[in-house]
């Protein structure tokens, strides 16, 4: 009954001590230094350990340091150490991002277009040294500690976590699986494959196997948790109840109005038994109407792209990305069903939308139109790091601005940007004179709702902007007008009460969110581009100077100061050191450095990353940029 009294005084003295004086001290002999990654540094017999590095750059002593898993955005803090002589601890199927960084990056830079394995490229830029690789099982020892190692998947796919006992308690090193008090720090580094889907649709699905690792560290029954980042927790168990039930419910609200389950429904069930669990899913939207039987007849589908045929014959196409569509449509030409191509409309960037734009072009001699958002990624789509990147580029553009109309044959045109599916997308309305109307909205809708699986596409929630957006596009449309989805053969329409459920569901999302997040604003935990380099790519010959600017979005209603940095390789020098920009609320700001590769440069990539803060976030090695000498 002492020890036990004993140990509750030691806990609130030291949770008093932390939250009163700013003292680092957790235990007797664990020291936590906070920062933009929590350095935690144990303490035996004259020697040190590191869990997860030193930010304060300060310590010189230390023996050895655990890693959980590999971004760089956290083992900055224990690069450093290393190089001074400390053992590295790394998870053992995450080895070859901690010493083969440069092959990695080598393939990605060849492979980054037509992406949909849509995971992190938050990789360090060059290798570490490694003493020893850990699985969920072993133990490591050091002094007089055994440190237990236990399985930890979730924000990357094969992380480890770290429990041990110290001066009496029981304390867990988790990385970056839980934040505070039941929240997580981003969505979006979550995207991975599940069976048969995808690594581009499974939205989140590595939240299931987090939801495995947070139950194992439970299990444990730790006194105390030390993320990576973010406050230490000592509440752990109803910290990590309170994450799995707002996770639960997130995924809930997420498979009701997933557009995906028209595609593959069986697919959405494993999802629901995946993450939410058995029982814990709610009732989905149903199905809008769908026109199979008597779509208007001058509407024709071909393989994912769309065809509009004017009474003369001549034909208007919406995307060409595929063999399929490009013969399509040739043999429509052949046959006479069609007798020319008089403009081509892209919905949106996505290289099985674009890749035979150009060849259409070229045999028919016709414009391509897009809205002005879609422009420079079309044009330059090396200069973005987005999933599904063609290497096509499509050039000399007709812009028509947002509801801009135009007349074409026995048809009105109307052009909307309609940021859906991803931030770079555009729709356009055709209404037929004297009949009916079609919405062509790319892939951003289908009967059973909306196309947000890959949250690397940059899907906004603000009401006013992405779907919140289209929806309201969607209000104002003709009464009767159909939606035609290029991936779904009949057009459909949404009921007023159907958009109104979607609507509901987001607002409910938006919620969710923010109770999930520790960021001031929610657009921050599910866009990981809300820093950004542009261009992402680009060739340099030595002695040349380049321009890369950092892009840097507000997501949040105030004025906010950035600060930016960049983190050099191979004696690249930039001009400004650093810089620091005021971006005003719902603005995107440019910090631009001029960046000088040495004339004894040579031949090959570098990665450039970027320091990125404000307010009370500092994003080591946030953002990174992609420099080929040649």
């Amino acid at each position: 009954m002492k020890t036990c009294l004993y140990n509750c005084v030691l806990i609130v003295f030291t949770f008093l001590l932390v939250q009163c004086t700013g003292s680092d001290n957790i235990t007797p002999s664990l020291v936590v230094k906070p920062g933009s990654v929590n350095g935690v540094f144990i303490e035996r017999n004259g020697k040190k350990l590191a869990v997860y590095g030193d930010p304060s750059g300060k310590m010189n002593d230390v023996d050895m340091v655990l890693f959980t898993h590999f971004r760089r955005d956290v083992v900055w803090a224990g690069r450093d150490l290393l190089l001074n002589g400390a053992e590295a601890v790394i998870p053992a199927d995450e080895k070859s991002y901690f010493t083969g960084t440069d092959s990695i990056w080598k393939s990605f830079s060849e492979k980054r277009f037509h992406d949909y394995y849509c995971q992190t490229t938050k990789i360090m830029s060059s290798p570490v040294i490694v003493t020893r690789e850990v699985r969920g099982g072993d133990v490591v020892s050091w002094e007089d500690i055994e440190i237990k190692v236990f399985p930890a998947s979730g924000y990357t796919r094969n992380a480890v976590s770290y429990i041990t006992e110290i001066d009496g308690k029981k304390i867990a090193f988790t990385g970056d699986m839980i934040y505070g008090n039941g929240q997580l720090f981003d969505l979006y580094s979550f995207q991975d494959s599940y069976q048969s889907i995808g690594g581009y649709h499974g939205y989140a699905t590595r939240l299931g196997a987090l939801i495995t690792s947070l139950q194992y560290v439970a299990d444990q029954k730790p006194d105390i948790i030390i993320p990576a980042r973010g406050p230490v927790i000592f509440h752990p168990l109803p910290a990590i109840d309170t994450l799995i039930g707002r996770i639960r419910e997130l995924y809930r609200n997420y498979l009701t109005i997933s557009a995906y389950r028209w595609y593959y429904p069986e697919r959405m069930t494993a999802l629901a038994e995946h993450v939410p669990g058995r029982g814990n899913t709610d009732n989905p939207m149903p199905y809008s109407a769908v026109i199979r039987d008597d779509p208007p007849e001058w509407y024709l589908h071909i393989s994912n792209s769309n065809l509009v045929v004017a009474d003369d014959s001549s034909a208007f196409l919406i995307d060409c990305g595929t063999t399929d569509a490009l013969e399509g449509v040739m043999e429509l030409v052949k046959s006479g069903r069609i007798k020319s191509i008089d403009g081509i409309f892209i919905t949106h960037y996505h290289d099985d939308h674009t890749d035979y734009i150009n060849d259409v072009r070229e045999k028919f001699n016709c414009p391509v139109y897009i809205t002005e958002e879609l422009k420079d990624i079309l044009e330059n789509p090396g200069s973005y790091q987005m999933p599904c990147l063609t290497k096509r580029s499509v050039n000399n553009l007709t812009v028509k601005f947002n509801e801009e109309k135009m007349l074409w044959k026995d048809f009105t045109l109307t052009f909307y940007y309609f940021p859906g599916q991803t931030f770079y997308h555009d729709a356009v309305l055709f209404d037929k004179h004297g009949g009916e109307s079609i919405f062509f909205i790319g892939d951003s809708f289908t009967p059973s709702g909306i196309d947000d699986y890959c949250l690397l596409n940059r899907n906004l929630l603000h009401e006013g902007e992405g779907y919140f957006y289209c929806l309201d596009i969607l209000k104002m449309l003709p009464e009767g007008t159909l939606l035609a989805n290029q991936h779904v053969e009949p057009p459909f329409a949404y009921s007023a009460d159907q958009i109104d459920f979607l609507q509901t569901k987001l607002i409910e999302r938006n919620q969710l969110f923010s109770e999930l997040f520790p960021w001031e604003d929610i657009n921050y935990g599910i866009d990981e581009q809300w820093a950004k380099t542009y261009p992402y790519g680009q060739d340099a010959t030595p002695g040349s100077s380049v321009e890369i600017s950092v892009r840097l979005s507000n997501h949040t209603s105030v004025d906010k100061t950035f600060k930016v940095m960049p983190r050099l390789v191979n004696n690249i020098v930039s001009v400004p050191a650093r810089i620091s920009l005021k971006v005003s609320p719902g603005e995107e700001g440019k910090a631009v450095f001029k960046v000088k590769v040495p004339d004894n440069a040579v031949k090959g990539l570098n990665v450039i990353t970027f320091d990125v803060g404000f307010d009370e976030w500092n994003m080591r090695d946030w953002c990174e940029a992609l420099i080929t000498v040649i």
